[in-house]
């Protein structure tokens, strides 16, 4: 049998339309594809630039209605808004580190220096609050100045890629923006929290500190100041002395618990056999709120000045230091402390009380430090 295959040449019309959709797709795509690109980057900035402008917005508002509380009565709002205005903007200039030589006790004398400062114009903006009210209307003021910076860093960024027509930096910046939107989002909650006067998630270090204290003593234990908002306080434990180094509170301060404690290492440092250190450390997504990380080394946070202290304080004595971390997110350290973590504090209190028993022989002397802020959190 032949088989006899006829062909034609036929044109679909949809096959045609599509084809001609596909050239055309391609050719904007060599021309405009950069283009596109920018517009669309430079609209999902805007869309996070207006929130972040809004969360300003309402933090310098919550700043100004808790400064207006104790400001002077004869000053305006206008005017007190004028002065935190500028406020608001106050920076710090590091030293310089081209020779590193003796860079610590520079970043030292300038940290003390902002801190006189901020502690200056506090009290100059709220004559009538106290100690613990005026060390948290500092916070809040920290809190402010930090979501503000975010705000004019991003419009900053906007205005200039749309200048230059970078479609590189409005990209770059667009795929950051969740990483700095959610880092707005837990500074502006978190200044609710410090107008609240409210314990935060860092606080953890102190509050174990102090619920070590009562675990262990049934009457008050008396606390000495050593350093700028840092108190310690003596205890006994199984036969062992102990020194509790944490920030003051309820003010909301972190103290210098690294010179604390190297002011202890210097005159009890041949009777220390260990320091343990207890402070809220970021968690890594999927890790769980409030759960115990253990380590070694001085735990705790900021420039390296207070951690400086300890390391150098206790190497030369080669006095082990013990680490206990609380793993929180960004958002849970600055914000009102939330229920797990509160829950892992007795856990907490265990683990010193088992590495004390564990690593550390009767008559010996040890040091615990709660590192954190201590609003909300009394002796």
């Amino acid at each position: 049998m032949n088989n006899i295959y006829q062909t034609g040449t036929g044109t679909d019309p949809i096959s045609l339309i599509i084809s001609l959709l596909w050239f055309v797709l391609i050719f904007i795509s060599m021309f405009y594809g950069q283009k596109l690109q920018a517009w669309k980057a430079s609209k999902e900035i805007q869309t996070g630039l207006e929130k972040l402008k809004k969360w300003n917005d309402e933090c310098k508002e919550i700043l100004i209605t808790n400064f207006k509380e104790f400001a002077d009565k004869k000053k305006t709002q206008k005017d007190l808004m004028f002065q935190l205005e500028d406020f608001i903007t106050f920076v710090t200039i590091s030293p310089v580190s081209l020779d590193p030589y003796g860079i610590i006790s520079k970043f030292d004398h300038v940290v003390d220096v902002r801190d006189n400062r901020f502690k200056e114009e506090v009290e100059l903006l709220a004559p009538n609050a106290d100690t613990v009210q005026r060390a948290n209307l500092e916070n809040l003021v920290e809190a402010t100045m930090a979501i503000d910076f975010i705000y004019r860093l991003i419009r900053h960024y906007l205005i200039l890629g749309k200048k230059s027509k970078s479609m590189i930096l409005l990209v770059q910046i667009s795929y950051q923006l969740g990483l700095i939107m959610s880092m707005a989002k837990a500074y502006y909650h978190a200044a609710k929290a410090f107008s609240e006067g409210s314990p935060i998630g860092d606080g953890l270090g102190p509050l174990v500190a102090a619920s070590f204290i009562r675990s262990v003593t049934n009457g008050e234990v008396s606390a000495n100041e050593t350093v700028r908002d840092t108190i310690v306080q003596e205890i006994n434990f199984e036969e062992r002395k102990i020194y509790i180094v944490r920030a003051k509170g309820p003010g909301g301060t972190v103290g210098k618990p690294g010179k604390a404690i190297k002011n202890l290492v210097d005159q009890y440092g041949d009777n220390i056999s260990r320091i343990i250190m207890i402070d809220a450390g970021l968690k890594l997504t999927g890790d769980k709120t409030g759960s115990i990380a253990v380590g070694v080394g001085a735990a705790i946070g900021g420039i390296g000045i207070e951690k400086h202290y300890i390391e150098e304080s206790t190497t030369g004595k080669s006095i082990p230091i013990d680490a206990l971390i609380c793993k929180q997110s960004l958002e849970d350290a600055i914000t009102t402390m939330k229920r797990p973590i509160t829950q892992s504090v007795p856990k907490f209190v265990e683990k010193i009380k088992m590495a004390i028993r564990k690593r550390t022989e009767k008559g010996s002397t040890i040091i615990i430090a709660g590192i954190g802020n201590t609003i909300g959190i009394g002796v």
